[in-house]
């Protein structure tokens, strides 16, 4: 439950978990792009690798909970 005592929205709480994780991409690309060559590069590599298969994993959630929404734009 939340804390207005309404249950979790698993939409929301999926796409918010999306958009948070597309910006971390983002974020990491640049910080891997400008580290290029560096020691500290290797870790944000890393980190960006492991932002994207989140980023996939958390996608596949979204089309679940939104397939019958999906559908609709289809057919």
């Amino acid at each position: 439950m939340g804390t207005s005592g309404k249950p979790l929205n698993k939409r929301r709480v999926v796409s918010l978990l999306l958009l948070a994780l597309l910006t971390l991409l983002l974020v990491s690309a640049v910080v891997v792009h400008v580290t290029h060559g560096t020691r500290a590069s290797h870790t944000w590599l890393h980190l960006h690798g492991l932002f994207g298969v989140m980023f996939i994993v958390t996608g596949v959630y979204h089309m679940v909970y939104n397939w019958r929404v999906l559908r609709s734009y289809f057919w």
